[in-house]
């Protein structure tokens, strides 16, 4: 691994949003060499000087006496969290991958069914999918690189294909009947994140994520299920437009509260291009995560 993308999955890390190979990259490199240990401990220390940096100038402005010992407490905390998992205290065996502390919460990456689209041979069925581990939809395809676009990580992504309809629609649903029992109280906060890109800047595209949260569980969805969504019991949708010549990965995320009684989240991912002419061009999506989101502990 070059020292440039060391640095940059150190960060990564340090910031809660590492994926589990990259994290099992980085957890190895630790193992062995001890300049990524220093690495790793010399960007914690920038990264607290940065946050300190801008709590005395926020402190300046509003001219009071900047919180000093609170900040390097939180990044105390923080970097206690981070280091454990550098050396291997949270692993790959945790139900639902790697957990870390992010300032106060704790945020828990959950398995999302080839979320990055590596497996080249991953089936995809037209429709809404017939339970959980499946992605389904309009008409997509696994694949490389292409029209100047490339996997936003690892080889693969996935190719919306081009249709005179809009928008273009794919779906996962998750099955939330074994999540952790202390994950949270009446309702669980999730955040649901992915990357878009086309192959076209000459036109407009919106690209949406939409999550609901259902009653119901995963295998007892069918394919009229998306005409009845009102009937779920939490929602939420974001999207983002992007404007004409803007090229590259567009990343965002959505945060949904999910009631205890869900047994199931469905996950919508879907561009829309109001252009017809441009529809004859494919869009991609890469890079899925869902993150429980857990708050700190309440003190008495």
């Amino acid at each position: 691994m070059n020292p440039k993308e060391r640095n940059e999955l150190i960060d990564a890390l340090i910031d809660g949003d590492i994926s589990e190979a990259d994290f099992l990259r980085l957890e190895a490199e630790f193992s062995v060499d001890a300049g990524a240990r220093k690495a790793y401990f010399d960007r914690v220390a920038l990264s607290q000087a940065l946050v300190e940096e801008a709590g005395a100038f926020r402190a300046q402005q509003a001219k009071v006496v900047p919180p000093q010992r609170s900040v390097w407490l939180q990044w105390r905390s923080l970097t206690a969290a981070v280091a454990g998992l550098a050396i291997g205290l949270f692993g790959a065996s945790v139900v639902y991958g790697i957990v870390v502390h992010r300032g106060l919460e704790k945020r828990t990456p959950l398995a999302v069914f080839e979320p990055g689209f590596e497996d080249a041979q991953m089936p995809l069925t037209a429709g809404f999918p017939a339970g959980a581990g499946r992605w389904s939809g309009d008409a997509a395809a696994v694949v490389a690189a292409e029209n100047g676009v490339q996997a936003k990580e690892g080889t693969f992504m996935l190719r919306l294909e081009p249709s005179s309809k809009s928008p273009l629609r794919i779906f996962q649903v998750m099955d939330l009947q074994s999540l952790p029992s202390d994950a949270g109280g009446q309702s669980l906060e999730i955040e649901i994140s992915a990357s878009f890109a086309t192959s076209v800047a000459e036109s407009s595209v919106r690209y949406m994520i939409r999550a609901f949260a259902v009653t119901e569980a995963p295998e007892n969805l069918d394919a009229g299920w998306f005409d009845r969504r009102d009937e779920s019991i939490a929602s939420a949708t974001k999207g983002v437009d992007v404007a004409p010549g803007v090229t590259g990965w567009q990343t965002f995320s959505v945060k949904i509260q999910v009631p205890r009684a869900a047994r199931s989240l469905v996950l919508f991912f879907g561009t829309r291009t109001p252009d017809k002419t441009s529809r004859s061009f494919p869009s991609y999506l890469d890079d899925v995560r869902v993150t429980l989101v857990t708050p700190p502990p309440s003190r008495s």
